[in-house]
């Protein structure tokens, strides 16, 4: 992956190029981001299906009242971090003056209503489900398929056989993921070559945004209550966990980082290590402000770029999925990008974007993996406090 990424970069650089230098020969490529795009979406409702019933059914296997604790915390600390993200991004408005119209779109975005909402949930037809790409419903249906194989006789060997699959799926995602140097080239070419470099400071503005509301939440949601709560002196907790922070830059991931967040947390901090062992492990699994900020910001930059109006419901819906989402779908390489799709497509908000995304994706990670990492640590430091 680590290729990838550095073919990546080139792929933009080159496209960037070549779109300013040859835009003609640009625009006749463009069927190839296209084709990396479509892939993506093939791809949206097997990998939910499989992750998400796998995590339901593991979920029903843990028990006890730090797990409930845990899970209470986490949803609340994502929630006020995607609000706070979203105020963020409201109060800068990072789009301002720059309309992508790319692609002739002549759609809106899907007017949601509760009771619609409700109806959905249940379709009479469950290969409709699949076949029109009804994310929603396969949430909720993969979250009943996998807490019921837990209450089955040999469900356990229905769930083994899912996560095999999911395996599988994973697979050809990180295959499709080695297209992302050449659909980054034709994409952002195609793109400079209709815009000029005006969309280079679309995209300049967006990492700004993300590592923005990243520092805020930073503060607000992790240092600040650790203070309060804890009695912990910010800097005393910045000088504990800081090493941590060096892992989760160059890695980019919450898996290869939990046996030193799992150190820190006992030795740094001292918390209890009955009370480590389940938090942190399980907020590596479902807990991720760093998805909060990620959902908040795609979801209001995307709509604002294509002139889209979120309206209260829609916007406490995209709260809703993202939670979702974001607890029922770890591990997925490059997962900020399916999800990403994934997210947009509920809304019917074009994926237009996803390929230059995809190209700036690595440097989002970074920020987002740090805060997904640091945000556990802040949830085992609060529930030690709470359960002491």
């Amino acid at each position: 992956m680590k290729k990838i990424s550095i073919f990546t970069f080139i792929g933009l650089f080159l496209g960037i190029l070549f779109g300013l230098l040859f835009p003609s020969f640009m625009n006749e490529i463009s069927f190839m981001g296209t084709i990396y795009i479509n892939l993506l979406k093939f791809m949206i409702v097997p990998i939910l299906f499989t992750t998400v019933m796998v995590s339901a059914y593991n979920g029903t296997n843990s028990k006890g009242k730090i797990v409930i604790k845990s899970v209470v915390l986490f949803i609340i600390m994502f929630t006020l971090t995607f609000l706070l993200s979203s105020l963020i991004i409201k109060l800068i408005n990072p789009t301002k003056g720059f309309t992508y119209e790319l692609i002739k779109w002549d759609g809106e975005i899907t007017n949601i209503k509760i009771s619609d909402v409700i109806i959905n949930l249940f379709p009479s037809n469950s290969i409709t489900m699949f076949q029109n790409n009804m994310i929603f419903p396969t949430i909720i249906f993969s979250y009943l398929c996998g807490i019921c194989a837990s209450k089955v006789k040999d469900g356990k060997k229905v769930i083994d056989i899912i996560d095999i699959i999911k395996n599988i799926f994973y697979k050809i995602l990180e295959y499709i993921m080695y297209l992302t140097p050449i659909a980054v080239f034709s994409l952002i070419g195609t793109t400079i070559a209709s815009y000029g470099v005006s969309i280079i400071n679309v995209g300049a503005k967006y990492i700004l945004v993300a590592y923005l509301c990243s520092i805020i939440t930073l503060i607000v949601i992790m240092i600040l209550p650790v203070w309060i709560f804890a009695k912990i002196n910010p800097i005393t907790y910045i000088k504990k966990i800081y090493k941590v922070w060096i892992i989760t830059l160059t890695t980019c991931s919450s898996a290869a980082t939990l046996p030193y967040t799992i150190k820190v947390c006992n030795e740094k901090l001292g918390i209890d290590k009955k009370i480590t062992d389940i938090v942190v492990p399980l907020g590596c699994t479902i807990h991720m402000c760093g998805g909060a900020v990620s959902f908040a910001l795609l979801g209001l930059f995307c709509s604002s770029l294509f002139g889209i109006d979120i309206n209260i419901t829609n916007y406490l819906f995209m709260l809703i999925v993202s939670l979702l989402i974001n607890m029922a779908a770890p591990g997925i390489p490059n997962g900020g990008i399916i999800i990403g799709a994934t997210y947009l497509s509920m809304f019917n908000i074009p994926l237009t974007f996803m390929g230059f995304y995809s190209s700036i994706y690595k440097l989002l990670d970074m920020a987002y993996t740090t805060l997904n990492v640091t945000g556990d640590i802040t949830a085992n430091v609060l529930i030690n406090r709470y359960t002491k």
